[in-house]
């Protein structure tokens, strides 16, 4: 037979209401044989000491509960501000030694990695705990012993920006994560645009298209870091982060006032211009149409889609 576990508060309630409804029935019987009106009223008093006793007793209880818990929450809060502090400063260390997306990390260094992880497992929440995994994972699965690098795309930052709004949430500062525009600003704007020729020559329109491009991977694809490379005027997509030729399905390419779009396929879409790039059918996006970009994004997405899928078939 299942049992269904009882809190310790329900069972308090319910001690109270048993203790009431018995000392109701018991009343009438006692005050029958009590035939005086000072031995009633006698009983009475001493019934209603009891009573107030025991829920004051409960009371009591669930005031330290609450105090003891409050007080552990406190403790924790303060070591996962801590603890979180420590591994933003962590990471900080290790961009720092960054060179042409190549960092050089001691075991030491990976070991410290480890450690933070074990004690973010302890007082951090799922999610937390995930996204820092994930940038433990990506020190591991690239590291050369023999040589001491990892090799890091320095869009692997995101995974810290995300990291730290994980724990933005997760501390009460927030009931929601930021908006992934605002990561996306993070990222490219140090990322993309950096590594991007003749930047003053490029549109702010077309700079907006190739975020949304660029978040809608990320964010809603959930393309990883690693799947994405960065050129000097763009990105390319792979299906994989091997990111061979043949696991290319998307290439962003941005040209002062418009963006192209090469897919695996030559798509047929009225919504955009279609023209060429390196000989190779493209989808242009004009930034002079930026509100009708906005407007008809969906089918951006759904071209997107379409030419991941059929990349990996």
């Amino acid at each position: 037979m299942k049992r269904f576990p009882i809190s310790k508060n329900a069972r308090n309630a319910l001690f109270v209401l048993l203790m009431a409804f018995s000392a109701f029935l018991a009343f009438e019987p006692l005050f029958e044989n009590l035939g005086q009106k000072a031995a009633q009223e006698f009983a009475a008093a001493i019934f209603g000491t009891i009573f107030a006793a025991v829920i004051t007793m409960v009371l009591l209880t669930k005031q330290t509960e609450t105090e003891q818990e409050k007080d552990r929450n406190d403790k924790v809060f303060e070591q996962k501000i801590l603890l979180y502090n420590q591994v933003i400063d962590t990471l900080q260390t290790i961009f720092e030694k960054t060179e042409d997306g190549s960092l050089k990390i001691t075991r030491k260094e990976i070991m410290q990695i480890e450690f933070l992880l074990a004690k973010m497992m302890m007082i951090g929440s799922d999610k937390t705990i995930y996204e820092f995994k994930s940038f433990y994972e990506t020190v591991t699965n690239n590291y050369s012993s023999d040589t001491g690098i990892v090799n890091l795309s320095s869009s692997d930052k995101q995974i810290v920006f995300r990291f730290a709004d994980y724990c933005r949430e997760e501390l009460g500062l927030s009931t929601k994560n930021i908006e992934k525009d605002i990561l996306e600003d993070i990222i490219l704007q140090s990322e993309l645009l950096s590594t991007m020729q003749q930047v003053d020559d490029i549109d702010s329109n077309a700079i907006e298209t190739i975020k949304d491009i660029y978040g809608y991977l990320v964010f809603d694809l959930n393309i990883r870091n690693q799947n994405i490379s960065f050129t000097s005027n763009g990105f390319k997509a792979y299906i994989n982060k091997k990111q061979t030729d043949d696991g290319c399905f998307l290439k962003c390419v941005i040209d002062r006032d418009q963006v192209y779009l090469v897919l695996n396929k030559e798509y047929k879409t009225k919504e955009f211009e279609k023209g060429n790039l390196d000989n190779e059918p493209a989808i242009i996006l004009k930034s002079s149409d930026r509100k009708n970009i906005e407007l008809h994004f969906p089918v951006i997405e759904k071209l997107i889609k379409e030419s991941l899928k059929e990349t990996i078939v």
